[in-house]
């Protein structure tokens, strides 16, 4: 399979089973989206063949934390990643991850990462806010406008219903990081040695394109 035509899955992952998780999976221009719960319905829904998956979640910790509980010696040592600190160097707003909700996500994300490499997959943190003010379109908070934003890759397939719902237009903004990841035409801020966060590279919103770096971490 050529890399430029795979297979890759975004995920705009809950931290919650019992809410709804976007998913996206993006095969050439056709991306066909759903709302899952459940860890076993999204790696069912992978399926297989996926070269990459791109997911809205943390996916490393701060230097200095081996867990984000309350009760460890390592809480308080560290709050933000390098790529949180670049992330806020760039004006973009995001959830620290030591806030409540996003401990939960984290621990998530990082099951879940395990799971999908045990497969082959490649596997990254993004962002879709972050992606979405690269490209110069709304975030989810105007569904609407992301959803004429997004209409500019000339992606075919379920998103394109009326009923679409944000989580969903979100997880295929993950996919479209992970084709672009897999052309080379990504950015990855952070340290390798913490974890790197995959986002468009800067030049998406004149056309122009950066390096790649591999993520890691």
């Amino acid at each position: 399979m050529k890399r430029k035509s795979a297979k890759v899955v975004g995920i705009d992952l809950a931290g919650s089973e019992k809410r709804a998780t976007g998913f996206c999976l993006l095969e050439r221009n056709q991306a066909e989206v759903s709302v899952l719960h459940t860890d076993e319905e999204i790696l069912r829904a992978v399926g297989k063949g996926v070269q990459a998956a791109a997911i809205d979640a943390p996916l490393s910790l701060p230097r200095g934390r081996c867990c984000l509980r309350d009760d460890c010696p390592c809480a308080g040592k560290a709050h933000f990643r390098v790529c949180d600190l670049e992330l806020r160097a760039m004006k973009i707003k995001f959830f620290p991850i030591t806030l409540g909700p996003m401990r939960q996500l984290t621990v998530r994300g990082l099951r879940l990462k395990e799971k999908l490499e045990s497969r082959g997959i490649e596997v990254f943190e993004t962002y879709p806010g972050a992606a979405q003010d690269i490209w110069g379109i709304p975030r989810q908070k105007n569904p609407q406008g992301l959803k004429r934003g997004l209409s500019r890759f000339k992606v075919g397939g379920s998103w394109l219903s009326p009923n679409v719902t944000k989580d969903e237009l979100d997880a295929l903004t993950c996919a479209l990081v992970a084709r672009d990841y897999l052309r080379g035409n990504t950015m990855a801020i952070g340290d390798p040695e913490e974890g790197l966060m995959v986002l468009p590279d800067l030049g998406s919103r004149t056309g122009e394109r950066g390096p790649r770096k591999k993520p890691g971490g």
